[in-house]
């Protein structure tokens, strides 16, 4: 096994307890829920009562309309760049690498990948 198989699969046990000591409800019909305005970047790979795991593909050059997220962590796959624009903030450029993650709270922004390689994200989103 490769140390980013087991750091994402003790990651992702973790959120799986941590949500479970939470109360826990599904947001349904979110206008801005990413499967629904992203649909061609985004995909559930895994969905139960605890967490929705999506499956995040950005080319290079896309931007992703406006969408949101609940808490949860980001593993990155790839290295690419990330110009994020969070509600109510200034666009900000991150470089993201592959075999990192991020904690990010809730959150409504767009993302333009920026960079010449395709962003590859699993994106692990707490419900409660």
């Amino acid at each position: 096994m490769t140390r980013r198989f087991v750091l994402f699969t003790a990651t992702a046990a973790v959120l799986v307890g941590l949500a479970g000591t939470l109360a826990h409800s599904q947001t349904t019909g979110d206008a801005l829920d990413p499967v629904i305005v992203a649909a061609d970047t985004h995909r559930v790979a895994f969905e139960n009562a605890f967490v929705r795991i999506l499956e995040v593909r950005i080319p290079a050059g896309k931007t992703e309309p406006r969408h949101r997220h609940p808490h949860g962590l980001s593993v990155y796959f790839s290295d690419w760049e990330a110009k994020g624009t969070i509600d109510g903030k200034p666009a900000q450029v991150n470089s993201r690498k592959s075999g990192t993650f991020a904690w990010s709270d809730a959150i409504v922004h767009t993302v333009e990948n920026v960079g010449n390689t395709e962003g590859r994200v699993l994106r692990i989103e707490l419900k409660y």
